[in-house]
């Protein structure tokens, strides 16, 4: 695997484990507003949950690049469906992680902005 997917399962693990320390914190916090608490706390569980979705898609948008097997691909996701995860901020992520090209867009799209970002922090 090349060291931008490393580097890549780095930064979404930290900001997945990020918010969830946030939601386990919550509960010590706004015991006044059981509503409040339930907002803040489902927020952070699906902030947490849309990076390991982002992470999982351009990891398998990768692989994808590589040919490997799509049957080996639907059974690596668990998915019989691997756009499920293969989103085109997916595919955006891993073309900036890799510096590939992008389809043409008025302006960059934040997933490539990130994976450059992260890309440039890879050892």
């Amino acid at each position: 695997m090349p060291p931008e997917l490393l580097a890549l399962v780095t930064y979404h693990c930290r900001q997945i484990n990020a918010y969830l320390d946030r939601a386990q914190s919550l509960g010590s916090h706004h015991q006044d507003c059981m509503r409040e608490r339930q907002r803040l706390v489902l927020y952070a569980l699906t902030d947490a949950l849309a990076h390991n979705h982002l992470l999982v898609g351009t990891i398998a948008a990768y692989l994808q690049r590589q040919d490997l097997d799509p049957d080996l691909l639907r059974r690596h996701l668990q998915s019989s469906d691997p756009d499920r995860y293969i989103t085109r901020h997916a595919v955006e992520h891993l073309a900036g992680l890799t510096g590939a090209a992008t389809p043409e867009q008025p302006a960059e799209p934040t997933g490539t902005a990130v994976g450059r970002w992260v890309a440039r922090a890879a050892p």
